[in-house]
């Protein structure tokens, strides 16, 4: 397929997308591992919080229920220890007035009934306290608990506030990715497009070097494989059957006129010369054509006109056409046509084995 400038930028422009993406999709990962990680410890720090709420609640819970039923029976006994305390203060003032009337019997039950009092306010007393100390237990219990759960939940806090962070760092990652596959996505899609121009255009203008090789009578097996120029004359070049590539070394070369005549043919390693001229019995006293990518500086750079005459008796013009690369091609222009092509290469020594080999792109 043949080079294209704006294909080739549109490659480059989906792989640097694709680089985008996937630099994009590595930190959006990223972002998604922070945030389970911070996720997980938040989940834990809930779990933690809750433990130490319902530890907290339990507390309170029992507290409340111990200071509900204590709390009456704590009044009942207040109420039952100052009756008890008053019945025996009034006993211990009747054994008193007793005592003070000589009355022995009687001063000794009264003080045995105060006595009786006193043991009972007494246990009154002793319950009360007991009552008492379980509802500043079960509160000193409530009381503990609070500054785990206090804790727990500054915990919680804390990492909910991380996770709030990753959160956000991946869901703007997230949208980083989207927008980096949607320009690669449309990156891809232009140059498909431009690919399937690409090769529509290959495959045409396969088929116009094609039509142009029918054209011309190309030998049939090469006709699929052919490269072809036209030069500054309007002359058309076709080149076939080189090594690796169409114009490749011991290539084959038709050149067609504007009018669609084939002026000079050689296949595939034959030799150059002006035997490959279709019209050969006419003389070349100037090939602009000699060679492909060169035109001649000129000809007869030495001057004057050179004459022999032929082993035939008639007149021989030798002509020779140079180049600027240090190139010359000679040949004798007789009435019997153009004969004795050859090239000289100036730059390499006399002796030299390629001095006089012609270069690749000769068409004489």
């Amino acid at each position: 397929m043949a080079k294209d400038a704006e294909l080739d930028r549109l490659k480059a422009a989906q792989d640097s997308a694709f680089q985008r993406k996937q630099d994009a999709h590595q930190k959006q990962q990223g972002a998604w591992e922070r945030r389970s990680s911070a996720r997980d410890a938040m989940n834990r720090a809930h779990e933690a919080k809750q433990t130490a709420y319902s530890e907290q609640d339990r507390t309170w819970q029992y507290y409340q229920r111990v200071r509900g039923s204590n709390g009456p029976r704590i009044d009942d006994l207040n109420a039952q220890q100052d009756a008890a305390f008053q019945n025996m203060k009034r006993s211990y003032d009747a054994a008193s007035a007793a005592y003070e009337r000589r009355d022995g019997a009687s001063a000794g039950s009264y003080a045995a009934e105060g006595r009786r009092y006193k043991e009972e306010a007494q246990r009154h007393v002793a319950e009360r306290r007991r009552l008492v100390e379980e509802i500043r237990s079960a509160r000193a219990a409530h009381e503990s608990s609070k500054p785990a759960f206090q804790r727990a939940r500054d915990e919680f806090k804390v990492r909910k506030q991380a996770f709030d962070q990753t959160k956000a760092e991946h869901e703007r990652t997230q949208a980083e990715f989207k927008r980096a596959k949607a320009d690669f996505d449309s990156a891809t899609k232009a140059f498909k497009a431009r690919l399937d121009t690409v090769k529509a255009e290959g495959k045409r203008r396969q088929e116009d070097k094609k039509s142009i090789a029918d054209k011309a009578e190309v030998p049939f097996q090469y006709r699929d494989n052919v490269w072809v120029s036209t030069d500054g004359s309007g002359n058309t070049n076709i080149y076939f059957g080189g090594l690796g590539k169409p114009n490749g070394p011991g290539h084959g070369h038709y050149v067609m006129d504007r009018s669609g005549a084939v002026t000079y043919k050689r296949d595939p390693f034959d030799p150059h010369g002006a035997q490959n001229f279709q019209e050969a019995d006419a003389a070349l006293l100037y090939v602009r054509s000699a060679r492909r990518n060169h035109e001649p500086l000129g000809t007869n750079e030495h001057g004057g006109v050179f004459y022999r005459r032929g082993d035939d008796g008639g007149t021989v013009l030798h002509v020779t056409q140079y180049f600027e690369d240090g190139y010359r091609v000679s040949w004798d222009a007789t009435p019997f046509g153009t004969r004795n092509v050859h090239w000289t290469n100036q730059r390499i020594s006399a002796g030299h084995p390629d001095r006089h080999s012609p270069p690749r792109d000769a068409s004489l």
